[in-house]
């Protein structure tokens, strides 16, 4: 079965298994490749923005026709929240891709939080109160934010079985906290630069602080989102690809060739106006 292949029907060549007395263990995916395909796409945080990534995604298939064989693209987490189509996107998700694409979806912490509230109900009115509202909205569920999301776990367990789809659920499992091609590392939130690639934790690549700054000097780059930067950021160390897609209008992505420099390609929604990425508290991510 080619790699690909193994990919898509969920199987990994490395895991690390996650779990406390207050969650369900299961294995976390760290997938690892030593050849890469003629040319990568990595995207940025999506946040719900379903036509925002639709029209993203079709600029990636125009551009990839430009290179032979399949064309991989992988979405760097953060899928859902905040934004008003997460049920949708997902669902999108689910469909096969374009002609040419193969697309990996990684796990960022949003997805981390809804897993959990999936399974075991606990953080989940924390989880509601930064961003799950609007994915909880998408699927047809509205608890009211002036009773504080105040369900019983018995209700929250029956509204969310009966809303949200098992293929949903099972999306959801089965997305990798990493990638690791021969010249770059694809994860949510960078990594923890103290240890060595083959050696991060879950939460260094999902809720950890982005970059390779300081610790020891990777031999390949680092690509992945979660911090909010009015422009994609793109350093000898990591690029960053979080432009605020949910409050700025801007998707972006960047296109990865041996051999050549990093290309950016980005979607824009006309009717955002300029966002002041000062004001965005960074650490509500």
């Amino acid at each position: 079965m080619s790699w690909w292949k193994r990919v898509l029907l969920g199987a990994a060549p490395q895991s690390e298994t996650s779990g406390s007395a207050h969650r369900p263990k299961r294995m976390l995916r760290k997938l690892s490749r030593e050849t890469a395909p003629s040319v990568t796409y990595a995207v940025g945080d999506i946040h719900g923005q379903l036509d925002l990534y639709k029209k993203l995604e079709q600029k990636i298939v125009e551009d990839a026709k430009s290179f032979e064989g399949q064309a991989l693209v992988v979405l760097l987490g953060d899928m859902i929240d905040r934004g008003p189509k997460s049920a949708q996107l997902i669902e999108h998700l689910l469909m096969p891709p374009p002609e040419g694409i193969t697309r990996l979806c990684l796990r960022g912490n949003h997805e981390d939080m809804f897993l959990q509230a999936l399974e075991t109900l606990s953080g989940i009115r924390d989880w509601v109160a930064w961003g799950g509202s609007e994915t909880l909205a998408s699927y047809g569920i509205h608890p009211d934010p002036e009773q504080n999301y105040e369900f019983s776990s018995a209700d929250w367990g029956k509204k969310l079985a009966a809303n949200i789809p098992h293929s949903h659920r099972l999306f959801l499992q089965n997305t990798p906290v990493c990638l690791s091609l021969p010249k770059w590392f694809f994860s949510h939130a960078g990594i923890n630069p103290d240890h060595a690639l083959e050696d991060q934790k879950k939460d260094d690549l999902i809720w950890g602080v982005s970059g390779a700054e300081g610790g020891q000097v990777f031999s390949k780059r680092l690509i992945h989102g979660h911090i909010p930067v009015a422009a994609a950021e793109i350093t000898p160390n990591a690029i960053n690809l979080d432009t605020g897609a949910y409050f700025s209008g801007l998707l972006t992505s960047v296109r990865l060739v041996e051999g050549q420099e990093p290309t950016l390609i980005s979607a824009s929604l006309k009717d955002k106006e300029p966002v002041d990425i000062s004001a965005v508290d960074s650490t509500d991510v």
